[in-house]
């Protein structure tokens, strides 16, 4: 149960990095699987981690000298019902895969959007990164199995991927989930790709999710995952500039991405925000400005002399333009009065009943 946990942690750290994941990850965690197992009476967790880096040599021998694709009575491998279906070239699915290869390797996100979606802006960015590094992938099996819904497949790839300047092709073993679209043509569902399952930019179904985890304990999936482990370690053993790179040069790589990315992520969340700030604070100022002038346009109207105008309320039309003059007559709501003059101090001079007077400007329609 130890050597389980340490496994997940390990997991948990490497899924994201797209292709290569299965064969970092085959080496680490063997190498913890040989130290668990050699200090499994000696102490806590601190110290079997502590101990890990320092046993690599000796666990990759191990590895090479065991047997691929065999298991014994105590494997906690779920067995399968199905069987792995083996995808001949030529077919459809064997197309789809070669073309998303052919684009991944030339760093084409553009043309990997054509058979593979959604791809998130990060992913796009890895996609990149890869390839600068990588020349070429080459396909050497693939092999299926039914998805959570019809028409759909679970796939293992086993290929090759070319690095610039090594001479070994490493080995490794991909993930996808492929189904039928709308017009009846394959497509990857890049919602259940590695990077989507780490990062959780997209939801993903349940279901299908539950599927796959099914699908990656059944017996001949992990099979093919030893069967890979195996030819990794072994070119390890024999290429000293292949196991260098894998080993140091390829994470430092990876590392450095990763650094970039997040620090460009953060630049252009910083620079969004400050953009909607200031196109927000824009609206607000245009908004403001929008009600000034309707005030001011309201409040500048004058009634025009000479035109008779109605009354908005019932008001007292007074002596003098002022609250406190005599009232010399009461006009009420809905009845005319003549304007004879227009002031400044928000009265107006009117008529009614052949009786001058003033009257606030703001009661006149």
């Amino acid at each position: 149960m130890k050597s389980n946990k340490y496994i997940d942690q390990v997991k948990d750290f490497f899924y994201n990095k797209r292709h290569i994941e299965a064969i970092v990850l085959a080496v680490i965690i063997v190498i913890i699987i040989s130290v668990v197992a050699a200090n499994s009476g000696q102490g806590g967790s601190g110290q079997n981690k502590a101990t890990a880096s320092g046993n690599a040599s000796s666990t990759k021998t191990a590895v090479t000298e065991s047997t691929a694709g065999t298991s014994d009575d105590s494997s906690e491998s779920t067995d399968d019902t199905s069987g792995y279906k083996k995808e001949e070239k030529g077919s459809d699915l064997h197309d789809l895969l070669t073309e998303y290869y052919k684009d991944y390797a030339a760093g084409d996100t553009d043309d990997i959007e054509k058979v593979a979606s959604p791809v998130s802006d990060m992913e796009k960015s890895y996609i990149r990164f890869m390839a600068k590094i990588l020349d070429s992938y080459d396909i050497k099996e693939i092999y299926t199995k039914d998805g959570a819904t019809e028409g759909s497949k679970l796939v293992s790839v086993y290929v090759q991927m070319h690095f610039k300047g090594l001479k070994s092709a490493a080995p490794g073993l991909d993930f996808f989930y492929v189904e039928k679209d709308s017009s009846g043509n394959l497509h990857i569902n890049n919602l259940y790709s590695s990077f989507n399952q780490t990062n959780r930019e997209n939801d993903m179904d349940p279901t299908v999710v539950s599927a796959i985890a099914s699908f990656e304990e059944q017996k001949d999936v992990v099979d093919l995952q030893t069967k890979v482990q195996k030819e990794y370690n072994e070119i390890s053993l024999s290429d000293k500039d292949f196991d260098e790179f894998m080993s140091k040069t390829y994470p430092a790589k990876v590392k450095s991405w990763q650094s970039e990315y997040r620090k460009k992520a953060k630049a252009a969340e910083k620079k969004q925000k400050a953009e909607e700030k200031k196109k927000k604070e824009a609206e607000e100022k245009k908004e403001k400005a929008k009600k000034s002038s309707t005030k001011k346009k309201s409040s500048s109207k004058k009634p025009k002399e000479g035109k008779k105008l109605v009354l908005k309320d019932t008001v007292n039309i007074r002596k003098k333009p002022s609250t406190s003059s005599k009232r010399i007559n009461l006009a009420y709501e809905g009845e005319k009065v003549l304007v004879i003059k227009n002031r400044k101090d928000g009265w107006t001079k009117v008529q009614f009943h052949h009786k001058k007077g003033y009257v606030k400007t703001e009661f006149l329609k």
